[in-house]
């Protein structure tokens, strides 16, 4: 039987992972906030209990858990790779809930960077270095740049065999890929990525949402944290009082601003997008349309790919599953 094959995205605002059994079938995928902090002592006669995570000598709450406290640590540059406990304390997480599905077997694993990062050894190298802290099932790591999980996520089935349209497999491909801290872009010829057009921008979703946590600050005169102005923009209402209420006029401002800014860097490394026979559009800044509009008015054949947020870590899985047919 083919082992497992591993897919973790450690992103910058969510951590994505996607993880295909020996059978070729996806497991339930895991996202939840890139969020840590310090686990506190449990106090006596409490209802219920926050199961803290363990990296080395240190316990740590992590994701939804991790906003209990005041300040959780959400750490958005390269300063995460330094770090010695944060990847770790995100990816013992992930693997705690792999397990309940079933999965936390032995296999291949397949990650990424920012486009540009992943081009610096070192930088793989730490990365490689913190997954490895957390004890993982990983018979090997493959770091590859974030934007072209996006593109494996389109062209390899969950047995890693190429599959789509011959749009994809063997045209010029632009792929986009827009996350909480950058946006990446990739450029992919006949399955072929160039090493000389990866692009990373400082364009992520955190700028547009920092702008907008003061505003609402602002209009209800109350502190509010990012992961609470994220969940506001996606449902349209945030909770005041115990109510929810809808967002004020105008707050969606700085994301409108974002959208074409994103828009006016993909023209300038772009042009028109006629050369390319297809634009691919992901991430989680695809889920919000005030961000892509400007996006898909400029380059008409641009689309966005299925379920966005999770293809970059979708693709790592069936690159893995693919290497793993291969003999790693």
């Amino acid at each position: 039987m083919t082992p497992v094959a591993h897919g973790p995205n450690l992103g910058q605002g969510f951590v994505k992972y996607i993880a295909i059994d020996g059978d070729g079938q996806e497991l339930p995928p895991i996202v939840f906030p890139a969020l840590v902090a310090p686990a506190q002592s449990s106090v006596a006669g409490a209802l219920s209990q926050v199961q803290p995570m363990r990296v080395g000598a240190q316990s740590w709450w992590v994701g939804e858990d991790a906003l209990l406290d005041e300040a959780p640590r959400s750490l958005l540059g390269q300063e995460r790779l330094h770090d010695p406990t944060f990847i770790p304390a995100l990816l013992t997480r992930a693997l705690q809930e792999l397990d309940s599905f079933g999965g936390l077997e032995e296999g291949i694993c397949v990650t990424g960077l920012p486009a540009t990062w992943a081009q610096d050894s070192t930088k793989a190298r730490l990365l490689g270095a913190r997954l490895r802290a957390a004890a993982p099932p990983y018979t090997r790591i493959r770091v590859i740049p974030e934007p072209l999980g996006m593109i494996y996520a389109v062209t390899l089935d969950t047995h890693g065999q190429i599959v789509g349209d011959d749009t994809l497999l063997r045209g010029h491909v632009a792929v986009a890929d827009g996350g909480h801290g950058t946006l990446d872009l990739a450029i992919v010829k006949q399955l072929t990525p160039l090493a000389n057009a990866l692009r990373t921008w400082q364009l992520g979703t955190s700028r547009p949402l920092g702008q907008i946590q003061a505003y609402l600050g602002a209009a209800f005169d109350r502190e509010f944290s990012l992961h609470e102005v994220d969940a506001a923009v996606r449902q349209g209402a945030i909770v005041v009082a115990g109510r929810r209420r809808p967002l004020p006029d105008h707050w969606d401002r700085p994301l409108i601003e974002n959208g074409q800014a994103i828009a006016s860097r993909l023209m300038e490394a772009l042009g028109s997008g006629a050369q390319f026979d297809g634009i691919l559009l992901g991430g989680g800044f695809a889920l919000e349309p005030r961000l892509t509009a400007p996006i898909l008015a400029q380059f008409a054949h641009a689309q966005i790919v299925e379920q966005p947020q999770l293809a970059i870590a979708r693709g790592y899985a069936r690159l893995a599953r693919r290497l793993a047919q291969e003999g790693g």
